[in-house]
């Protein structure tokens, strides 16, 4: 992988999508709803089929959008930092959540006890970048000469499979539930905490450059090697498949409550993902720079850099840069902790048709992440159900979601977002969230 393609790591999340989910906390219903919850399962029904649901949440720091740097022209779409630059904060940050279920199975039992089964995959990451980093592969050094650019970006990202059986009991008006959830991590990247220096320095008298490194990560199954020669940025990475089973493993548990006080008012809270972690040993290795090289006379070329000039003069003298950013491979093994995710919400009933909520999200781990959120529900039907959501969290206080449940018969279909706006305009927002999904019901 070229230095060019370095900019699909700074803006990942920008192109696909911390999960918060308070719309589909509020419609315990539902039946995707259980992954928020444990102790939900449809009111009245005997047997579920969980056909595939998708959630996605994602966001940049500031305003940046994916279509203020991956631009359309004549036909084709090409990187353009030139607007993006100036809008970004010293130190920039993306997070991504995105959760894919591909089948469950809920089961009523006798003496009110609730059995759920199921598979989903998942990926959740959080990258932190210097607006350096953007700049030099955009502008070159050229612009900086006598100035310092730190540009080591750090990384927390992993993907896993998610095997989870789950028990719930229905105690009156209170319903408690628990799930076991059996992690195999699919592949994983992440830097060292304590060595994430890599720096640039072009002196103003002789033009020698500098560059410095003290930089490490951690990765399974997605980065091989990391071949310096040539340019010096090739990243070789591993072949990475969705193997259903590997040596990572790890688990987690959900907990929750669900208490009907009274005809009309009704609470919940859940915690989930507690106590996750995943061990990494499969293709787990350490990767670790530290040098220092110094060229006279020489400025990196930006934007030739990103365009493909792979004919570039000095090409072979940058050769020499592996003895600077070569990273030393050595096979280790290593672990990572899933964030905990925290659900608290309460629903009163106003009629036959309509009701009201609010719900409380948080999330600890590398990011921290909070929403509170206000609902209504309208159930003009039997089988439609339609509601609105104004929540507020970190990044916007005038976030308008929307949701619909379509029930023809034993299907149920779903659609919402807890920012509507942002739904159908991935590549134009700097936040998205949205989850649908199907299921059978009988």
């Amino acid at each position: 992988m070229r230095f060019r393609y370095i900019i699909f790591f700074l803006f990942p999340a920008l192109s696909l999508t911390a999960q918060q989910e308070l719309m589909l906390h509020n419609l315990p219903d539902v039946w995707h709803s259980n992954s928020t919850n444990p102790a939900f399962f449809p009111k009245g029904k005997h047997f579920i089929i969980g056909l595939p649901g998708y959630a996605l949440h994602a966001a940049h720091s500031g305003d940046l959008t994916y279509s203020d740097v991956f631009i359309k022209t004549g036909g084709r779409t090409e990187i353009n930092f030139s607007n993006a630059i100036n809008r970004l904060d010293p130190e920039n940050e993306v997070f991504f959540d995105q959760r894919i279920e591909t089948g469950s199975i809920g089961l009523s039992l006798p003496g009110k006890l609730f059995l759920t089964v199921g598979h989903a995959t998942r990926f959740t990451g959080t990258v932190t970048y210097p607006k350096d980093l953007p700049a030099l592969i955009w502008n070159g050094n050229a612009p900086y000469i006598g100035k310092t650019l730190d540009i080591g970006p750090q990384a927390k990202l992993f993907d896993w499979n998610e095997w989870s059986a789950g028990l719930s009991k229905e105690i009156g008006n209170l319903t408690i539930g628990a799930k076991l959830k059996y992690l195999t991590g699919i592949s994983a990247l992440r830097t060292d905490e304590n060595r994430h220096t890599a720096q640039v320095y072009t002196d103003p008298d002789i033009y020698q450059l500098s560059l410095t490194t003290d930089y490490a990560f951690r990765s399974a199954s997605l980065v091989s090697a990391f071949d310096t020669s040539g340019l010096g940025f090739d990243l070789v990475l591993g072949k990475v498949k969705n193997k259903l089973l590997t040596t990572n493993r790890g688990i987690a548990f959900d907990f929750g409550i669900d208490w009907q006080l009274t005809d009309r008012l009704r609470v919940s809270a859940s915690v989930l993902d507690f106590g996750g972690s995943i061990k990494w040993t499969e293709n787990a290795n350490y990767f670790a720079s530290r040098g220092t090289y110094q060229y006279n006379g020489i400025t990196f070329p930006g934007t030739d850099i990103i365009n493909g000039a792979d004919s570039l003069s000095f090409q072979t003298k940058l050769d020499t840069l592996n003895d600077i950013f070569k990273f030393n491979k050595t096979p280790e093994s290593f672990t990572t902790k899933l964030p905990a995710r925290y659900y608290a919400s309460a629903a009163f009933k106003l009629t036959e048709k309509w009701s009201i909520g609010v719900s409380l999200f948080m999330q600890t781990g590398a990011k921290k992440h909070s929403a509170f959120g206000v609902s209504a529900r309208w159930s003009p039907m039997r089988w439609l159900s339609l509601g609105a959501l104004y929540s507020v969290n970190e990044r916007s206080a005038t976030n308008l979601g929307f949701h619909i449940v379509l029930k023809p018969g034993p299907i149920q279909l779903y659609f919402m977002s807890d920012n509507l706006a942002n739904a159908f305009s991935v590549k134009h927002s700097a936040a998205v969230n949205l989850q649908a999904g199907a299921a059978l019901l009988f």
